[in-house]
């Protein structure tokens, strides 16, 4: 009787095991193999958010996983909270895509294929910490800062708000890069290196605060 019982007992936790695997190997793959990014605290409608295969309609407190794309329309923004505390707003007309972001690593890259974002990002402290944007000509890394950019499908253009930003082509045959500070900017051209670090006029700052804010609801 109790071997009977003994197998039994086995036979049922074996139906269980191989329920569970079912399971999981039935999950879909965002479930299994993605991670949580942030989420939207903010937006204009009309946006999107493209997942895997899907299209789907952007929303407040939306959860943003690894590999989704923020799609804004005209007239369409874009406030992210990244998991680190960093924040990203994502001006009309633009598509911004979270590659990767690992708060506990420090390590985040972005790529903004067309359109205007300002991001604030949390100070990198990890010797092995990473904080890029990329760009279809460009890369910008930051420690810690505040910057913007306006990217097209030939050039980019970068506004370091505050801290500083290393800026490059995406391109690693170009060679030459640019160390921003606080209230410059530079410009890259596809296949060129960025321009010499220049002021960044009062217009130009005004433009990008104008491009990327989302009013506060009444």
């Amino acid at each position: 009787m109790c071997g009977y019982r003994s197998t039994s007992f086995i036979f049922g936790t074996c139906l269980l095991l191989l329920a569970v695997l079912s399971s999981v190997a039935n999950m879909p793959a965002e479930s299994r193999d993605s991670h949580v990014a942030g989420r939207i605290t903010a937006l204009l409608p009309e946006d999107q958010v493209l997942r895997e295969k899907q299209t789907l309609a952007a929303a407040k407190d939306m959860v943003l996983l690894w590999r989704d794309i923020v799609k804004t329309a005209k007239g369409g923004r874009v406030r992210i909270e990244l998991s680190d505390g960093s924040i990203l707003n994502v001006g009309s007309e633009a598509q911004l895509r979270i590659l990767k972001h690992d708060p506990q690593n420090q390590q985040t890259t972005l790529e903004l294929l067309y359109g205007r974002l300002l991001a604030s990002a949390v100070r990198i402290v990890k010797p092995s910490g990473t904080f890029r944007v990329r760009t279809p000509v460009a890369v910008a890394g930051v420690v810690g800062t505040q910057f913007g950019l306006r990217v097209d499908s030939e050039s980019t253009d970068v506004v370091c708000r505050e801290g500083s930003v290393l800026v490059s082509n995406r391109d690693e045959n170009v060679v030459g890069a640019v160390f921003l500070h606080a209230g410059e900017f530079t410009h890259v051209e596809r296949g060129k290196p960025p321009s010499p670090a220049a002021p960044a006029s009062p217009e130009r700052l005004q433009a990008g605060d104008d491009a990327t804010s989302i009013p506060k609801s009444p």
